[in-house]
């Protein structure tokens, strides 16, 4: 009976032993370390969108692995985007329906192999041009043009927003004043009183446009006003 009980333990110690040695090996597997360096353009122009709460992103997909799902990829403000990944082979899209552009969702092929950039081309339906931002006393006017690239779409509200730090969109904001149904492409002008944000030692502006049918608005760079 004892000579049994020493064979027991003895054969719980090898198991427990070669369970912890089957998991130190699986932490010393290396992570991923590749990063994929990415930006939405229009040839080669800024395409700006709302940064905040992930509302924008890409997918990523790559064959095999038994994994069908997307990687999501959080597009940032100004259109760029990164990702840590494996080095390999993959596909890059929009998500669908997401964006303020036409829902192409045109693939891209990718080899990550260490740090990769790459471009993703977008059609927009228009473009925020030329915008320029004055401060008189407490009074900021924003002056911009809109380029229709695609037509079909029109726009239904311009609006400028100021906040206190560099993220500028339309959930983050500390004042917003809106131009309902722009009557013209060229020359537009909105006026926003600054008396009420004094208090803030730095202040950022931007322009957004709605689009109709579109659930996501096009942005302006943004801009420091103080």
């Amino acid at each position: 009976m004892k000579y049994n009980s020493i064979i027991f333990y003895m054969l719980s110690a090898t198991v427990v032993f070669c369970i912890l040695q089957g998991c130190n090996r699986f932490d010393n597997f290396d992570g991923p370390e590749s990063v994929l360096y990415g930006r939405l353009t229009y040839q080669g122009e800024y395409i700006g969108v709302r940064g905040s709460g992930a509302k924008v992103q890409m997918q990523l997909y790559q064959d095999g692995f038994g994994k069908k799902d997307p990687i999501p990829v959080n597009v940032s403000q100004d259109g760029t985007f990164q990702a840590l990944l494996f080095n390999g082979e993959y596909k890059l899209v929009t998500r669908d329906k997401n964006g303020p552009w036409v829902n192409h969702r045109d693939t891209v092929h990718l080899t990550v192999g260490g740090n990769t950039t790459c471009e993703y081309q977008v059609e927009p339906y228009w473009l925020i041009r030329n915008e320029r931002f004055s401060v008189d006393g407490n009074r900021l006017v924003a002056r911009f043009d809109l380029e229709e690239i695609t037509s079909g779409r029109a726009v239904t509200s311009a609006f400028l927003l100021v906040n206190n730090t560099q993220f500028v969109d339309d959930v983050s904001s500390v004042s917003r004043v809106n131009l309902a149904n722009p009557s013209a492409s060229a020359g537009l002008q909105i006026e926003m009183e600054l008396d009420d944000l004094s208090s803030y030692p730095v202040l950022y502006a931007r322009i957004g446009i709605e689009i109709a049918g579109v659930s996501d608005y096009l942005f302006s760079k943004v801009l420091q006003i103080k």
